[in-house]
């Protein structure tokens, strides 16, 4: 699976640090996967991001993440060299705010193999947004927008009430890992890291069928549609996607 949510547009001007008092190195979900062709069922954790393993992971994600997901693909994005500079500074700035997630095999109680992760981030009311203008790489500034405008067509904080919420940059399982629910238990993991940050919200724009699947499935409801034939009139001809829409989808944790 690899589904594109929120890139978000604030990269250097984010606000909210996670607090001393939830140390990095938390373990948010244990699980138990399928057993598939005989293979008996992994045990999988799913835990912070560290510092660690984060060059790792957004190797994987420039690799897997920007060839495989739909809108990146139609906009040519892993062939737009200052493209992929600039969505890489933007997932090591996010990172670097201590919340992604990444989901390993466990072996007797510890990370074994790599298997998955989300890219999140926490978005406070009082980010200052980009200027657009200035992003480099064509691909990536029609994606941008896109994302703008299907965000901008509902006011978050307003909805749920919050001055802050969880929101993300992609999510990626590993294909020999796929089919093993990783990326739902990606989603509910959010639910715990949340709680334990005080956060009551999380919301992301999803564009592709397999992760608006999935974030429904989690529990978010559909906040707001953006048809991918109406960005036809900014110029940004997304037709050919496989997907039609793109999908404000958000929850609100009952902590």
């Amino acid at each position: 699976m690899c589904g594109l949510s929120k890139f978000p547009q604030v990269l250097n001007n984010m606000l909210w640090k996670r607090p001393a008092e939830v140390p990095i190195g938390q373990v948010w979900s244990r699980f138990k996967g399928r057993e598939r062709a005989g293979i008996p069922a992994h045990l999988y954790q799913i835990r912070d991001m560290d510092e660690s393993i984060r060059k790792v992971c957004l190797d994987m994600m420039q690799e897997v993440f920007l060839r495989d997901e739909p809108l990146c693909e139609v906009l040519g994005i892993d062939k737009d060299p200052e493209s992929i500079t600039t969505i890489r500074q933007n997932w090591e700035n996010i990172v670097s705010q201590n919340v992604s997630l990444a989901c390993f095999t466990e072996v007797d109680g510890n990370p074994g193999e790599l298997v998955g992760f989300n890219v999140i981030l926490v978005k406070s009311i009082d980010d200052e947004e980009e200027d657009i203008s200035q992003v480099k790489g064509e691909p990536w500034k029609k994606l941008l927008r896109t994302l703008m405008k299907a965000e901008n067509l509902v006011n978050v904080f307003e909805y749920y009430n919050v001055d802050k919420f969880l929101t993300s940059s992609g999510l990626t399982v590993l294909p020999g890992h796929r089919g093993q629910n990783i990326g739902a238990k990606l989603f509910q993991a959010r639910e715990p890291l949340a709680k334990a940050l005080d956060i009551k919200a999380s919301a992301t724009v999803f564009t592709a069928v397999t992760s608006q699947v999935l974030a429904a499935k989690s529990g978010y409801q559909e906040l707001a549609v953006l048809e991918y034939k109406d960005m036809l009139e900014e110029g940004i001809d997304l037709t050919k996607c496989e997907c039609s829409c793109a999908k404000l989808m958000g929850i609100k944790f009952d902590h």
